[in-house]
């Protein structure tokens, strides 16, 4: 029988956090508490009657909006099935057969794992006070430099001007900026390193799977220079982000009020999580995501305690930061189980 490539034997598999019951308890994913756009559904309705026809490969409609709303040209964003694809892209295009990149230590899982599938060296720096050291990765000669901002599964964030001079003083090849979770950022516009993309100095990943709630559709994408969004369609599979998925997202971009919404409940709710955790006893690393990282002196006996209350949350041992829990920002509902959970 055939052998696997032997450096795949070296991959510790994702782990995805688990469900519990109920939405309301099921804090171990960062999704949204509030869903999709109701326009969304209506939109995927309407879509699925044309369900047995081809997708648009590149999604022409959806990036040309995305260029519009980003104030760059259509050349410069690459749609993918989920953000996650796009990493692997990178790493196919830029790190194969002997690449190096380097991240923060914890790392997010994609960025290690498809550097480990391509067969390429990982240099993860230790996070200093909970955030990226970028004075100790911009030392590395790497091919790729992987800064998420706000991190995971910390929730800490880096302003504008730290990755502007992480551009310019990195020795890595390409500085690939993952913001996920920008959207919850007290001042999003002044976290985003969207305007070095505009300039062909980073590639910044995006995704509709937080702040938008299609994390079931798979969408994301990616903004850089043009001639890195060329590369990467000549490795990408044409029809990798599905005609649902695009009217959907779609319809959750046009429909700001709803976006609105979702990021004033989680910042809302992250405060009164934060003052729930602290209340109870525990250390909480200040969050600019949809999330909290709780530190704990007994990460087991938490998780425990929280799933007899019906809770799911991610023990930080999974996540490369033993001693913690990372736990979603809630719904209304969720947070009383919290309260409950932890009286």
């Amino acid at each position: 029988m055939i052998a696997p490539r032997p450096w795949l034997s070296r991959i510790h598999p994702y782990r995805p956090g688990t469900h519990s019951a109920t939405e309301d308890g099921s804090l171990a994913s960062n999704e949204s508490p509030l869903g999709a756009s109701p326009e969304v559904v209506r939109a995927v309705a309407q879509a699925a009657s044309r369900a047995h026809t081809y997708p648009d490969p590149l999604a022409d409609e959806l990036r040309t909006e995305l260029a519009g709303l980003h104030e760059v040209s259509p050349a410069q964003i690459l749609l993918g099935n989920g953000s996650d694809e796009l990493i692997f892209l990178l790493a196919w295009a830029y790190l194969a057969h002997g690449g190096h990149a380097v991240c923060a230590d914890p790392a997010y899982r994609m960025d290690e794992i498809s550097s480990q599938v391509v067969n390429a060296r990982v240099t993860k720096v230790p996070l200093r006070d909970w955030t990226h050291d970028l004075d100790a990765m911009a030392d590395v000669a790497a091919d790729i430099a992987y800064v998420v901002n706000p991190h995971n599964p910390t929730g800490t964030a880096l302003p504008f001007e730290a990755l502007d001079h992480f551009a310019a003083t990195s020795r890595a090849g390409l500085v690939v900026v993952d913001e996920a979770y920008v959207d919850f950022a007290d001042n999003p516009a002044a976290t985003t390193a969207v305007p070095l993309a505009r300039e062909g100095r980073v590639a910044v990943l995006r995704t509709f799977s937080k702040i938008h709630g299609l994390a079931g559709l798979r969408v994301g994408y990616l903004v850089a220079d043009a001639e890195i969004v060329a590369t990467l369609r000549t490795i990408r599979a044409p029809f990798s982000v599905g005609s649902l998925a695009q009217a959907a997202a779609l319809a959750a971009l046009r429909d700001p009020e709803h976006r609105q919404a979702v990021r004033q409940h989680t910042i809302e709710h992250r405060t009164l999580l934060t003052e729930l955790i602290t209340t109870a006893g525990y250390r909480v690393v200040p969050s600019q995501a949809n999330f909290l990282l709780v530190q704990t002196p007994d990460e087991q006996r938490l998780v425990a305690r929280l799933a007899a209350h019906g809770i799911a949350v991610r023990p930080g041992s999974t996540l490369g930061v033993p001693g913690t829990v990372r736990m979603s920002v809630p719904t209304a509902r969720g947070l009383e189980l919290l309260q409950r959970a932890l009286a």
